[in-house]
């Protein structure tokens, strides 16, 4: 497979790229830890989401694409060294960053899908990515709120693992469960946690329906 292929292969299939790396963002640790007694540190973790991302990217224009691309990595790789290195007076920063790189991807991917014609495999792995990454950007939101009110929820995002547990507390509130396990420990953090299981349930009832309506429509139109 030349370059040229390899490449319109991997921007026709990068909604299932982007969804790999989001899965291996929360798969692979534990997967290597398991085999190799080793573990991906979670600015490693964000670098593997940021490279399958580029071509969600490169859906638009290609001067555009290029400026926004050049300038969020070096922005993120910000981000990321200030992550390594525990560097607690630009962690804030080094959120804000993140949580705006990944509204950026998110607004790509939802344009990207809401103008597609046809309702190809691709789409409909957009579609469940897009579901992921509703849970990545509320993520951000309570590390944020834990950096500046701390105790936002009842994990110490800060120690072992804590990191890991707010992913686990962001998706268990989009999807609803609700294990209780986790619990947001302050009003604004109650609140951020409704505005996410509503965000969720509204993005199954109005995104999903617009997919399957277009899926429909092709159906009929043959």
């Amino acid at each position: 497979m030349n370059t040229s292929r390899l490449y319109n292969w991997c921007f026709y299939y990068r909604h299932i790229i982007f969804l790999i790396g989001l899965l291996s963002f929360f798969i692979l640790p534990e997967i290597l830890e398991k085999i190799f007694t080793t573990r991906i540190n979670f600015p490693g973790r964000i670098a593997l989401l940021i490279i399958s991302s580029l071509f969600i990217i490169k859906t638009q224009t290609k001067s555009r694409s290029i400026i926004i691309a050049a300038i969020w990595t070096f922005l993120v790789f910000i981000a990321i060294w200030a992550f390594y290195e525990n560097i607690s007076n630009i962690q804030l920063v080094a959120l804000i960053i993140l949580f705006i790189y990944f509204a950026f991807i998110s607004y790509f991917l939802f344009k990207d899908l809401i103008r597609s014609n046809d309702v190809t495999s691709s789409v409909v792995f957009g579609a469940f990515t897009g579901y992921f990454l509703i849970g990545v950007l509320f993520f951000f939101i309570f590390a944020l709120l834990d950096v500046i009110y701390t105790d936002t929820i009842s994990v110490d995002m800060g120690g072992p693992g804590g990191l890991d547990q707010a992913f686990y507390f962001s998706f268990v509130t989009l999807t609803t469960i609700g294990y209780g396990d986790i619990l947001p420990t302050s009003v604004l953090g109650q609140k951020i946690a409704i505005l996410e299981a509503l965000s969720g349930q509204f993005y199954i009832a109005a995104i999903m329906a617009a997919i399957v309506g277009k899926f429909l429509n092709a159906k009929s139109n043959k």
